[in-house]
Parts: C-alpha cells; structure tokens; sequence
C-alpha cells in the first residue's frame, strides 16, 4: 500500500517524460516505464496479499493449525503474492505498455494515450497497441479475483466459527450463545469493507475505460482519494478489537488513553471518567474516610472524657491497661520458665 501510494500518488507527475509537458514532469520514458513497472507491482501485491490472509486466517480456524503449523505455512501466503505480482508487471513490457496515460502519472496505457481504443491501434500507436487488453489482464482481474477470493474466505471462516459454536451448544447450561461468531461477522464485514472502500472504484473506472473508452470522472476522483487508505483502513480494522478490549478492561480510560495504550505510545492523554462508571471505587473511598473520621473522633472524645475524670472511661482505661500489665507479666514467666 505504501509502495503504491509513494510511486504514484505522491511521485506521480516528476517520473512522466518532460516532453508531455505537464504540470511536474521531469522524467524520461525510462522513468516513466519504471513508474508503470512499480505502480503494477505494488497494487498487485496489495491486492493479492489481502487476499492471501484472509485464506490464511481461515485455514488457521477451519483446520485448527498450532503456532508451529502456522510458522510451518507461512512462507506459501508470502511468497505467492510476491510472485504473481512480479509476473503481473513483467508482463505489460512486452509491448512497450507503460507510457503515460493523459492522467498525473505511467500506467499501462498506448502512445500516445489512448491510441489503443481507436479501430486500428497497431496504426495509430507508437507504443502499446495492445495496451487496452493488457490492462484487462494485469490490471483488472487480478484485483477483481482477490476481491472474489477474499470475500469467500471470510464468509467460509464466519460459517467455521457458527459450527463450533453450535458444536458447543449441548455443554452451555444458560442457552447457546453466538458472540464469537458475531465477533467473526464484524471483524470480516469490516475487513471486507477496507477492501472495498479502496479498490472498487479503480474496479469501476477501469471496467468503464476498457468497455467504453471514456473516463468516468466520479470514479477517477474517488480513485484518487481512496486507494492509498487502504493501509490506513485495514490498520483500523486490526486494532478495532483490541481497542475494544481494552475500552472494556479500562472503562474510566479516555478513549486517546485507551488508544495510545494499543498503540504501545506514552503519551499525555487524561485520565477521563465516563458517566455512571467507576462509582464503587468513589463510594468506598467516602465511606473509608467517614469511618476513619468517625474513629478519630471516638479517640478524641475518649480521651477528653479521660482528662476530665469521667468515671467510666476511666475506668475502662484502667481495666485496659491492667489487662495489658497481666499480659506482659505472664509473658515473662514464661520466658523465665524456659
């Protein structure tokens, strides 16, 4: 998501050959192959790498791996996206298909743009004529078969969790419950969601580029806008549930306090009580100080009236005290004894 958003969004215009005479460009056709060449590669690898997960996390549930299988399995969920994306943008160089696309950067596109819609592109191209199906390929449908494959890995690992759940319905005395498996439906609808969020309207700009050779231009400026969030988003789907958890394990925390402690971050956010929590704790603490008031004052009191010759607290103080010379004595004989 990074690479992406680096080489296309924030470099975009300096790699575009000076010669397009564009706003920032400062770049070479050798740039400009380059940019295409990253900008494939990495938006491939966000895709499919996505995808990759979700198959991971419901291998991990539907068959029961242990952190050794796990550690075992890892390498095939890395190492595949890797390679399919390496492919996906080895591909369009046959061609010359990265050139500048009439946007803000190099994509796979013909020369000059847009040449590859006209009847006859092997004529009126000077480079990528088969640009319009390359983009089909390297471009559209890897993202369109990760979305499809995420989609149904994570429906298959919510139904995984409904099934143990209801495995575990004859031991529960107080009913079935089904809260992991709403907490599976969250967390993958949310997962689902970041996906979408980013990468459906480049889906839907695309798709209409390729069947209508116009630029949808409500789509396009979506594009621009959501689909270097992706990293954002699915960053807070991970920490949604711990920041849940944590919320529930502190509930007088401020929710930045909250954040900052998922987050690992020391910081200055104030403690910031919420509405009807923590009331216990207060309570107990007005009632310890009003017993301990209360003693001080019997203390006080006790004493006063031992000063001024109250023959009943004197009298207990007396007892009291010789209970306690007796004590002692007995103490000593039995030492003097042994």
């Amino acid at each position: 998501d990074f690479g992406g958003a680096f080489f296309v969004q924030f470099v975009s215009t300096w790699m575009v050959p000076f010669h397009s005479q564009l706003l920032g460009s400062v770049g070479s056709q050798q740039s400009c192959v380059a940019q295409g060449f990253l900008s494939t590669f990495f938006y491939s690898l966000s895709a499919l790498s996505n995808a990759s997960l979700a198959v991971a996390y419901c291998l991990i549930v539907r068959l029961g791996w242990k952190d050794k299988d796990k550690s075992k399995n890892r390498l095939p969920f890395v190492l595949t996206p890797f390679l399919i994306s390496i492919v996906l943008a080895v591909a369009p160089l046959f061609g010359s298909n990265y050139n500048y696309n009439a946007g803000y950067s190099c994509y796979i596109s013909g020369a000059p743009a847009g040449c590859e819609f006209d009847p006859n592109p092997q004529e009126t191209c000077i480079r990528g004529a088969r640009a319009r199906n390359m983009l089909l390929v390297a471009g559209l449908i890897p993202t369109l078969v990760a979305f499809f494959i995420l989609t149904v890995a994570v429906v298959l690992l919510i139904h995984a969790v409904l099934v143990q759940e209801r495995r575990m319905d004859q031991y529960q005395r107080a009913g079935r419950s089904r809260k992991m498996t709403m907490e599976s439906f969250y967390q993958g609808m949310f997962y689902i969601g970041a996906f979408a969020i980013s990468w459906i309207p480049l889906l839907v700009f695309g798709f209409n580029e390729y069947i209508f050779a116009t630029i949808h231009k409500p789509s396009y400026y979506t594009m621009l806008a959501v689909t270097p969030l992706h990293g954002v988003l699915n960053a807070g789907v991970y920490f949604r549930p711990r920041l849940k958890a944590e919320r529930d394990r502190n509930p007088t925390d401020s929710t930045c306090k909250s954040l900052m402690q998922v987050l690992h971050i020391k910081c200055c956010c104030n403690r910031k009580p919420k509405e009807g929590a923590g009331v216990t704790p207060i309570i107990t603490t007005n009632d310890q100080q009003t017993e301990d008031d209360a003693e001080k004052g019997n203390k006080k009191k006790t004493q006063t009236n031992a000063l001024a010759g109250d023959p009943k607290t004197t009298t207990t103080t007396i007892n009291l005290e010789a209970a306690q010379d007796a004590e002692t004595e007995s103490e000593k004989k039995v030492i003097t004894s042994s």
